[in-house]
């Protein structure tokens, strides 16, 4: 409350009502600058935790679970990246594979086999492991429950920041005449992570349940009708036992799915 009593103390005696009239003015407007201070803020306040970045993270529960299932879980949801500079980065997972650790002949980890490289897919539910392949391209890759079990994300929907993805995977292209098309720009494991500029160096074994750089969000659940589920490309070391697991699954109709399988999609 605004204290004005010295200058009140100027008025003459015969004037207390006056006195008390001007105080009464004061006290309201006291109030009200009181009270709009009070409001903005709550205004701040809630501006700020609309920013919080753990608002729709998925928690480490949601990445303990079993692989196919995680694998299954992940579509729809919401691919983070930021940059150093701040700016946010983001797609819908339209397209995943599961390894299933120890006993699939695809898998790193098959039969128990650890490496530096691939330590990630034997940590905690959530670790990221990203690894190299072609010499050139990365491959994300998130840790489930079960020993040595991660899922692969092969294709992302592009939500936020197609500028940027699309200065990104436009460095090592040769033939810039036709544009990138969004549909295109993740619509690959490599691409998506040249797109968002995710490497080893700086994201590998990274808990996405925490971590400030990339993490998961809640996004859009996927009816399993939806979901197309076939053989995994790309595995032809692996044992034909393995090579035909249908352990690939992807929303059926997105069309920045890698590669559609017409004949899983109409089985």
């Amino acid at each position: 409350m605004l204290n004005m009593e010295p200058v009140l103390n100027y008025l003459p005696e015969n004037q207390t009502s006056n006195k008390r009239k001007a105080q009464d003015i004061l006290n309201d407007i006291s109030h009200d600058v009181t009270s709009k201070r009070t409001n903005l803020t709550t205004c701040d306040t809630s501006c700020d935790s609309s920013h919080d970045i753990t608002s729709h993270r998925l928690g480490l529960e949601f990445y303990d679970q079993p692989c196919i299932m995680l694998a299954k879980s992940l579509l729809g949801k919401t691919l983070v990246r930021i940059l150093d500079d701040g700016s946010r980065l983001s797609g819908k997972i339209v397209e995943t594979e599961g390894y299933l650790g120890v006993e699939d002949t695809a898998a790193h980890s098959y039969n128990g086999r650890k490496t530096e490289r691939n330590m990630a897919m034997f940590m905690t539910p959530a670790t990221s492991y990203v690894y190299l392949i072609y010499g050139m391209y990365s491959c994300l890759n998130v840790s489930s429950k079960g020993e040595g079990c991660c899922v692969l994300l092969r294709a992302l929907q592009p939500l936020e920041g197609l500028e940027t993805m699309t200065a990104h995977r436009s460095k090592r292209r040769k033939d810039t005449s036709k544009p990138l098309k969004p549909k295109d720009l993740c619509s690959g494991p490599g691409k998506l992570t040249e797109a968002l500029n995710i490497n080893k160096t700086l994201l590998d074994k990274k808990d996405l349940s925490t971590d400030t750089m990339m993490w998961i969000e809640s996004g859009d659940s996927v009816d399993a009708a939806e979901i197309v589920a076939c053989p995994r490309i790309g595995i032809d070391y692996a044992t034909p036992e393995w090579v035909a697991k249908p352990l690939r699954f992807y929303i059926k109709g997105n069309s920045c799915v890698s590669k559609r399988d017409k004949k899983a999609e109409s089985d």
